[in-house]
């Protein structure tokens, strides 16, 4: 790695993480709202009911912080703790398909999987020891998410 920025600290990151945790839901709804999406019985039917929030989640994750990640390699929330997101080889600003694979990776692991597996309440326990999973790895000597690992990315200050 090039960039000799201090690794995002044990406490900015999970409170970043927290902001677009709160932030990306709301804009969500509003979205929706705005767009009747989910306004007809239709949209509870089948697995209508996955794949529309799944689309409202990712079009919401993209207006909020499509232009963030393109031009800083930010979301909002790491904008206000003041960190960003680098490519762990280059120790540059992480290129769009690690970011986009990064973007990807909880609305699919949150939406996806319990519908195709046809199993929901069984499932979700499992997705949140995968969320968990994937948090403890900041503990790590790269303080890595295993998000960041898949993606070969860093988050630094």
């Amino acid at each position: 790695m090039t960039d000799q920025r201090p690794l995002a600290g044990l406490i900015r990151r999970p409170i970043a993480t927290i902001i677009d945790f709160l932030l990306i839901p709301l804009f969500g709804f509003i979205l929706m709202l705005v767009s009747g999406a989910m306004e007809h019985a239709e949209a509870y039917a089948g697995n209508q009911l996955f794949i529309r929030p799944l689309l409202l989640g990712i079009s919401s994750y993209v207006l909020v912080n499509g232009w963030l990640l393109y031009s800083r390699g930010q979301t909002l929330g790491k904008a206000i703790m003041g960190v960003t997101i680098l490519s762990e080889k280059t120790g540059e600003k992480a290129s769009i398909l690690s970011l986009l694979i990064r973007s990807l990776f909880f609305p699919t692991l949150y939406l996806t999987i319990p519908p195709l597996m046809g199993i929901t309440s069984f499932f979700l326990p499992w997705i949140a020891l995968m969320v968990v999973l994937d948090q403890m790895f900041i503990f790590g000597k790269n303080r890595q998410c295993l998000h960041d690992y898949l993606c070969g990315t860093i988050v630094v200050r």
